[in-house]
């Protein structure tokens, strides 16, 4: 008797071996969650994990191995079951944890990390590596969320153009008022022989029995055009590009100027690039702007003079223009050719002596 009972824990024990192994995945799911999809270099938020194992045999052993871009920083594990080990694959780093789960159980853990270099990451790239009941036997199997992650440029200090930007954006402003906006009548003054005949009111002089002309009050806001060519550039004088075009964004956003974007950087992925952001302001308007800097790439999709032929297709003579380059001395005759038809000066800034700088101070 005893031996028939041995028997048949042992095909017990056997069978719940067998079942555990085989179907140690089923049941079983995996979710990587970051707290925001864009973020500010070095700025901190958490990222989540989350196990869950819906069925009625518990998984005794679990060893998660998640690939996790090289620069982020991974600062400290809340929730966690065991300490969580580091280890290095290529560009990657393996974040290693082991753990359990009871039948129908859900672990989330929480790590708080941050990245400092500009760009689009992917998390999600998993490993999950399962033993049966006893710990005999082991099956792997990979995961992939597919989690985005994109990094802004970081800013870079536009101090030694600040005196002559500001200047430049004053020079719009002036000029602004000078050409008025003949939408909003303000009232009517007494025709002096120097206002264009179109202005006179016909009613109103005939109503006062004088001439009267028009007085009109101006209308709209001064706006501004960011444009960022990275034509030619090495990846340092382009990475500055960016730094210098959100430095320029966050002055504009100060001085509350509506302002677009527009540039000939390839987006990664381009489904989700915008390389033109028509005019706005506001936190919203600024952040889609600031992505589209964070996905650009170091190559270029078109040549300078297509992307300075499509920002300027609608002439605007109030507006300021803002174009960014790694030598704009290059495009120096494109560029007097479009201030000709402009009739205003456009503000170019080169990013060259930002990136020997940062160079320097690497070295």
């Amino acid at each position: 008797m005893r031996i028939l009972i041995l028997i048949i824990v042992i095909a017990v024990l056997y069978y719940l071996e067998r079942i555990s192994l085989r179907d140690c995945f089923r049941g079983f799911s995996y979710a990587i969650r970051p707290e925001k999809t864009c973020v500010y270099p070095d700025e901190e938020f958490r990222i989540d994990t989350v196990l869950e194992n819906d069925k009625w045999l518990p998984l005794l052993f679990l060893r998660l191995y998640e690939y996790v871009p090289r620069a982020l920083n991974v600062y400290r594990s809340d929730h966690s079951r065991a300490a969580m080990n580091e280890e290095y694959d290529q560009d990657t780093r393996v974040l290693v944890q082991s753990l359990y789960l009871l039948p129908h159980q859900k672990a989330k853990r929480s790590v708080t990390a941050s990245i400092g270099e500009r760009g689009r990451y992917l998390l999600g790239k998993t490993r999950v590596r399962c033993g049966d009941l006893f710990g005999l036997r082991e099956r792997t199997e990979a995961f992939m969320a597919d989690e985005e992650l994109v990094v802004y440029p970081k800013a870079l200090p536009i101090d030694a153009i600040e005196p002559s930007f500001g200047g430049y954006l004053g020079s719009l402003s002036v000029r602004r008022f000078i050409m008025p906006d003949p939408i909003l009548t303000a009232g009517f003054r007494e025709y002096t022989g120097a206002e264009p005949q179109k202005d006179i009111s016909w009613t109103e002089t005939l109503r006062r029995n004088a001439l009267m002309v028009k007085q009109y009050d101006y209308t709209a806001e001064q706006k501004a055009s960011v444009i960022v060519d990275i034509s030619g550039g090495s990846r340092e004088e382009i990475e500055a590009c960016y730094g210098i075009a959100r430095s320029i964004i966050e002055s504009l956003e100060n001085r509350r100027i509506y302002y677009g974007f527009y540039t000939n950087a390839e987006m990664n992925p381009r489904i989700k690039g915008r390389t033109a952001v028509p005019d706005g302001i506001g936190r919203v308007h600024r952040d889609s702007v600031l992505e589209s800097l964070g996905r650009a790439v170091h190559t270029s999709s078109i040549s300078t003079e297509t992307l300075l032929s499509r920002t300027f297709g609608h002439l605007d003579e109030v507006r300021s223009y803002i174009y960014i380059a790694p030598h704009p001395e290059n495009s120096m005759d494109v560029i007097r050719r479009y201030e000709q038809l402009l009739n205003t000066r456009i503000f170019t800034i080169g990013s060259a002596a930002w990136a020997k700088e940062a160079g320097n101070e690497h070295d």
